[in-house]
């Protein structure tokens, strides 16, 4: 099977990382200084079990250089899908599977604007990275979690077999009966996740210390609390690690989406709308 991933950041660098280890035929996508770095020196992995030193990578700058792709992982941010979409127009086939594992809800129907004449699969991660180099990523907690599917429920031979080879690599994937109600469980987490920590500016396992960022969490999403403790306590929001670095974020894909969801059902969400507020302004 032959596999790409786009973007090499704290997600997709970790795990593309497990997959490239595995032996599995990968090829990372990535620009800049993290094209240089793990195509010169490969992909370092500071995990919960030990260092993974993965030297060689193949590693390519362009989506042009994509041949003949089974499988594409996108691991860009969700502000950056149109583009790649549009990118990958001239080189997926009709067999290709392509797979979202952004932060949001619809993810997947965006590309598939774009990318008709393929299958394309929404899907989501759990597990808390940090992009500490060009081409390392540290990874905090023990969570591995990959899953994807249809919207319809429909399983197919080429998801099982996408299936095995991340079970392959380590990565805890998994086809669930409804792929809908898992993004929706990621969603009202990580929205709930990333209230607390931009709230306080802070991990959250300080921000459930405190008593102010604690309510906001509870405000915003009070059934997800239990979640927050299979994180480590150390680990950030990836939308609060992307505001504290003055970043693009992905508030409209979280916080954005909900404002919208409540004002088309008339329902409340101040503590959601002051989040937002405090990241755009």
């Amino acid at each position: 099977m032959k596999i790409y991933l786009i973007g090499v950041g704290g997600v997709g660098g970790f795990y593309g990382g497990l997959l490239v280890e595995s032996g599995a035929d990968i090829t990372l996508v990535g620009r800049g200084e993290s094209f240089k770095a793990i195509k010169e020196k490969g992909v370092i992995l500071n995990c919960a079990d030990g260092v993974h030193q993965i030297y060689p990578v193949k590693i390519i700058e362009n989506i042009s250089e994509i041949k003949d792709p089974d499988l594409i992982i996108l691991a860009v941010k969700s502000y950056d899908l149109k583009n790649i979409s549009q990118d990958l127009i001239a080189v997926v086939k009709p067999e290709t599977v392509v797979i979202t594992i952004q932060n949001g809800l619809d993810n997947d129907r965006v590309v598939s604007r774009y990318l008709s004449n393929c299958q394309v699969l929404p899907g989501l991660v759990l597990v808390s990275t940090t992009k500490t180099s060009a081409n390392t990523v540290t990874q905090l907690g023990t969570q591995k979690k990959l899953i994807f599917g249809t919207r319809d429920g429909l399983v197919t031979k080429k998801m099982r077999e996408i299936e095995s080879v991340l079970k392959g690599a380590g990565i805890d994937a998994n086809i669930p009966k409804s792929v809908e109600r898992e993004l929706w469980k990621k969603f009202l987490f990580v929205l709930a996740f990333a209230s607390a920590t931009v709230a306080q500016m802070s991990s959250i396992g300080e921000a459930l210390s405190n008593e102010t960022s604690l309510k906001v969490y509870k405000n915003v999403f009070e059934t997800t609390l239990k979640g927050a403790h299979d994180f480590d306590p150390l680990a950030k929001s990836s939308l609060l690690v992307d505001v504290q670095k003055h970043h693009q974020t992905e508030v409209e894909a979280l916080h954005g989406v909900l404002i919208r969801l409540a004002v088309r059902h008339g329902l409340p969400v101040p503590a959601t709308r002051e989040i937002y507020r405090k990241i755009v302004e």
